[in-house]
């Protein structure tokens, strides 16, 4: 029976941080405690921490069409929200490939990232996660809502006035390429669910300085095409 985060301690909270954590490796320094430290203190306490037992046919659909992960290649996925989530749990499953949540929003009911979607998945695969064992990490998970477009006063199902708690990729959230090479990284490969966001092109550009880099766009139109 799903419980509500009432019933979500500190401690639970980062055993499920810890699930999502282990088999990082090299990459854990980009790997952010902010979206567990938001569930921690997140003020709706009656939220319900549940999700599906299997992914959503999207996020199983683009994991269908992924290679076996090369050692010298970083993986970069940019994907929304719950997406982002289930296909890292997906890759754990499928390659035992560990992804450092890049995410820096920190969730707010009121707020434009409210995390409503979000959190129970964050948490309830975090815990699931933590019985399945990473080999290796070479996997950066972005989230897409973090630029999201804002509520407008036409939509009377959103707020206009929410606060804005989105945010922008910095230079601290992704490795340089000194960083890279030191982990033997050749090649990037950055799968978005639409076009390259401003802020992930401008690293992606960074990384063409020393790295091949390819990239998958679009995902969103493909997966809709497969039906």
């Amino acid at each position: 029976m799903a419980l509500t985060l009432e019933a979500w301690p500190e401690r639970r909270i980062l055993q499920a941080m810890r699930g999502w954590r282990g088999g990082c490796g090299p990459l854990l320094p980009w790997f952010r405690a902010t979206p567990f430290a938001a569930a921690h203190h997140y003020r709706d306490r009656m939220l319900l921490i549940d999700c599906p037992a299997t992914a959503p046919p999207a996020v199983k659909q683009v994991v269908a069409t992924l290679p076996a992960p090369a050692r010298e290649t970083l993986w970069i996925f940019d994907l929304p929200g719950a997406l982002a989530l289930w296909l890292g749990y997906e890759l754990r499953c499928r390659f035992r490939l560990a992804s450092a949540l890049c995410w820096n929003g920190w969730y707010d009911p009121r707020g434009i990232l409210d995390g409503r979607e979000e959190i129970p998945v964050l948490l309830a695969l975090g815990q699931r996660l933590s019985r399945r064992p990473a080999a290796r990490g070479s996997c950066l998970l972005f989230d897409a809502r973090r630029e999201t477009e804002a509520p407008g006063a036409e939509d009377p199902s959103r707020r206009a006035n929410a606060l804005d708690n989105r945010y922008a990729l910095s230079e601290e959230d992704a490795p340089t390429l000194d960083q890279l090479g030191q982990m033997g990284i050749r090649r990037a490969h950055a799968h978005t669910w639409s076009a390259p966001a401003v802020d992930l092109a401008g690293y992606l550009d960074y990384l063409e300085r020393g790295i091949a880099v390819a990239v998958t766009d679009r995902l969103m139109l493909k997966v809709e095409a497969r039906g």
